[in-house]
């Protein structure tokens, strides 16, 4: 798991937590202000722990993390994939639920990003976040702040330092670019256009999917960023494979509906490979799946192709 699998919010006059209500309330306001964007993402609140996909703690001294992206799927610390670490009744608390909620998402600390040009002054970095409230070693560090994240591993636009996933910094901490080395740079409170821009591109609301029956093709978007969602019933309870077909990338999610709501069933990834993919997973007769394919590159002027 380790500490590269998650990022985290900096502490900010951390309080003693009240009611949980209240902390839980922030935290849904949060989620309800990604959704109203009008994403094709749906939440909803489970008994059960093991039925959850995010599981949110917290728990005071640990800081306000996330794991990121499809990293909640696979990794826990302590049986949560999130966590807040101070009181979140405030501005800035809520502010803290929007950033992690955008780490979920898949949404990395905008500071890192690799076409931001930000030159860092690093002694003064370490020497900041070494101390209260932070108190970060030297990796956590360099692994919040100062790394750059490769730049063929992301997709988004240059440094937006209105994000919501942006820190603020204090003068001093930045060289370059002007005028933040002697202004620095402030609290986000709400979401920034481009933190609306981009999630609304990587979560489309596709509409309703269409039907696909076995040994049918069906086409796939033609441009990058394109979603495709289909609904499958099984008619035999046994092994099915999904299969991509064509030069293009894609990403492909199965869901398998349970008490009428989606639940992730595996994913599979071509991007980067000459291979396709293909998924092969049993499904039962009398239920219903949705397969959900996002193009990420198409080569020429043909579009990709799926089966089942």
């Amino acid at each position: 798991m380790g500490e590269r699998n998650r990022s985290a919010l900096l502490l900010s006059g951390s309080r003693r937590l009240g009611l949980a209500g209240c902390q839980k309330e922030v935290v849904r306001r949060a989620f309800k202000t990604w959704k109203d964007l009008g994403i094709g993402l749906s939440f909803a609140e489970v008994d059960d722990p093991s039925e959850a996909e995010i599981t949110i703690g917290r728990a005071q001294g640990a800081g306000s993390w996330s794991f990121i992206g499809t990293d909640v799927l696979k990794y826990k610390d302590r049986g949560r994939t999130m966590n807040f670490g101070w009181d979140l009744r405030t501005e800035w608390g809520h502010a803290t639920a929007l950033h992690e909620i955008g780490h979920t998402f898949g949404l990395a600390h905008e500071h890192q990003n690799p076409k931001a040009g930000i030159v860092w002054n690093e002694a003064a970095v370490y020497a900041r976040f070494s101390g209260p409230p932070n108190s970060w070693d030297h990796d956590k560090i360099f692994h919040n702040i100062l790394e750059k994240i490769a730049a063929d591993k992301i997709d988004g636009s240059t440094w937006s330092p209105d994000s919501i996933m942006e820190y603020p910094f204090d003068p001093g901490l930045i060289v370059l670019p002007k005028p933040y080395d002697a202004e620095g740079v402030p609290r986000n409170t709400v979401l920034a256009p481009s933190d609306i821009a981009w999630v609304r591109s990587f979560y489309p609301d596709g509409g309703a999917p269409a039907a696909i029956a076995p040994m049918e093709f069906h086409k796939l978007a033609t441009t990058p960023g394109g979603q495709c969602d289909f609904t499958f019933e099984p008619t035999a309870s046994r092994d099915y494979k999904v299969q991509t077909i064509g030069n293009s990338d894609s990403k492909v999610v199965i869901f398998e509906e349970r008490d009428g709501e989606p639940r992730y069933l595996t994913a599979g990834d071509d991007s980067g490979t000459d291979a396709n993919v293909a998924l092969t997973v049993k499904m039962v007769k009398g239920r219903t799946y949705t397969i959900r394919v996002r193009t990420h590159y198409v080569s020429g002027d043909g579009a990709g192709l799926i089966i089942v």
